[in-house]
């Protein structure tokens, strides 16, 4: 049986804009080079990344029933994401972000929540959790409605069914950072923040002192995103591996760190050890920043082994 991997979280279409080095005033107009629409959301991100990469892979989420949506589903067919879990709600909008990219690649957003919203526990199939290996939750406190001890009851019963579980955290713009997360961290096999999250969560984001505290709360491996200083690994049992980024030509970031979970989780699938596992998420990101938009920078495994010979 092909190792198969379902995407909890949220989907939405990115507006990306670049070059944005400054606002115009009210009123008034700036040009630009470039304006894009393109599939974004962190779990949506994942789940493309990861068909792409080779491995069998599910979504469940929300949409609307408009434009964007019918956007968002043909990306997902096209990249052979299974979207039959899926929810299409004609009472909501789809949840878009406009991304403005400076001249530096930096990213800054406009996010309109929307269907992620309105995400709840009877949208979700939990009786076929068992028919997965691994549950990744990408995007979490962009979709409320299932924070705090919802979250970790699906988690819960992803573990008791056998599967692997992981999340990745986003900006948690209603500022609830550590209450919505703890209840969920006991049932986190891999927990792969980023610097800025982590900073949020605990006030500092010393890498070892972090892990100490995430393990302490329990995590069983904390794995650090760190952009162009790479990534770090941390196991219960005391074990520490870091792996430098790997080189690109940075065109836009975003999408980055959720190739990058995409890339380790195709290292779990393979059984690959972790140390492998975690270059094979970097390599993931590398590809990642080479083009505007969240995934057009990662295409196939195979042009991502190739990073690994470098």
């Amino acid at each position: 049986m092909p190792f198969r991997t379902v995407c909890l979280g949220n989907v939405l279409v990115d507006v990306l804009v670049k070059p944005v080095d400054k606002l115009p005033p009210v009123g008034g107009l700036l040009a630009t080079d470039h304006v894009e629409m393109a599939l974004g959301g962190c779990a949506s991100n994942t789940a493309v990344a990861l068909s792409r990469l080779g491995v069998a892979t599910f979504l469940w989420g929300k949409v609307g029933k408009d434009p964007f949506s019918s956007f968002a589903m043909d990306q997902l067919k096209e990249a052979g994401v299974e979207i039959s879990g899926m929810k299409a709600d004609p009472r909501v909008s789809t949840s878009a972000t406009v991304v403005l990219v400076d001249s530096k690649a930096r990213r800054s957003f406009l996010h309109s929540v929307a269907a992620n919203d309105h995400i709840y526990l009877k949208d979700l199939n939990l009786s076929k959790l068992s028919s997965f290996d691994h549950l990744h939750i990408g995007g979490y406190f962009l979709f409320p409605k299932l924070d705090g001890a919802p979250m970790a009851g699906i988690l819960k019963e992803a573990q008791n069914k056998g599967l692997t579980t992981s999340l990745d955290t986003a900006w948690d713009m209603k500022n609830r950072w550590m209450k919505a997360l703890k209840p969920c961290l006991p049932h986190l096999d891999y927990f792969m923040p980023s610097e800025r999250e982590v900073k949020m969560l605990l006030g500092h984001c010393r890498p070892r002192d972090a892990a100490k505290a995430f393990l302490k709360m329990g995590v069983r491996t904390f794995i650090l995103k760190r952009g162009e200083k790479g990534s770090v690994l941390f196991t219960r049992n005391g074990g520490e591996i870091q792996v430098p980024a790997f080189k690109a030509k940075v065109v836009d970031t975003t999408g980055a760190g959720d190739c990058f979970c995409a890339g380790f989780i195709k290292g779990l699938s393979l059984g690959w050890s972790l140390g492998d596992c975690l270059r094979l998420g970097n390599a993931a990101g590398a590809s990642a920043v080479g083009a505007l938009g969240a995934t057009a920078g990662l295409q196939s495994f195979t042009q991502i082994k190739g990073h690994l010979k470098r």
